[in-house]
């Protein structure tokens, strides 16, 4: 089935890894910046800040890709834009630059090998705490980057090379701070789970009593795997 432009719908023929990195687009009449969600040898779907109109969809490309890192160049390419969508602005590449095929299959491998490992970024200024909260995350599995302040924890998030799946913000965190660092989460990691760590957030005893308890590493590391799958999302007030 064809849309009424007579494009037709994105057809998933690769394996797709979700690095983070800033794509320029650009098109006759219309040019834009945005943000890897994905990216595969076939093409990439970036995500604006504005939706590009419908005008352009169907129509030849030409990009600049840069993935985030220090060590990171800008690699050209030229495609097609095949969808334009509330998810995002999706690209075919004509011929991918060698240079980005061999770093799609260097990441795909690095994406499988730790294709069931949960990413966990913990931000809690108290020191014990944080501690026992990281050695509960990695009894459960999870891979654990810590971090005592939020700048800390910015630079850490912008060090990874992936998008961490659960972000854990102590309470011991200053208002006002949490609420910036909320926003910072929500606007340039959304697909990350947030969770505040508190004894009133999360029920019923909270995880500051499961840290006091007699046994905690009995049970806490399955009540961490159903937090991280039913995380609450906390908003100041």
């Amino acid at each position: 089935m064809t849309n009424p432009t007579g494009v037709q719908p994105e057809r998933r023929k690769h394996v797709r890894i979700a690095p983070k990195g800033t794509v320029v687009l650009d098109t006759i009449g219309h040019a834009q910046r945005g943000r890897l969600a994905n990216l595969s040898e076939g093409g990439m779907l970036l995500v604006t800040p504005v939706r590009p109109p419908d005008r352009v969809l169907g129509r030849q490309v030409s990009f600049d890709l840069r993935l985030d890192g220090q060590l990171a160049d800008w690699l050209h390419g030229s495609g097609r834009i095949v969808r334009v969508g509330g998810d995002g602005t999706a690209v075919a590449f004509d011929s991918p630059p060698p240079t980005l095929i061999r770093m799609i299959d260097d990441m795909s491998r690095n994406s499988r090998a730790s294709l069931r490992t949960v990413s966990v970024m913990l931000i809690d200024a108290d020191h014990e705490r944080r501690i026992a909260m990281a050695l509960a995350f990695r009894d459960a599995g999870c891979r654990v980057i810590e971090g005592a302040t939020s700048l800390e924890a910015i630079v850490r998030l912008g060090e990874s090379a992936f998008e961490p799946d659960l972000i854990a913000v102590g309470d011991s965190v200053q208002p006002a701070v949490a609420a910036e660092l909320r926003q910072f989460v929500e606007r340039e990691h959304p697909d990350a789970k947030l969770v505040t760590i508190g004894d009133d957030v999360i029920e019923p005893s909270g995880i500051a009593h499961w840290l006091s308890s007699s046994n905690p590493r009995d049970n806490l590391p399955e009540r961490i795997r159903t937090l991280l799958f039913r995380p609450r999302r906390v908003t100041q007030r």
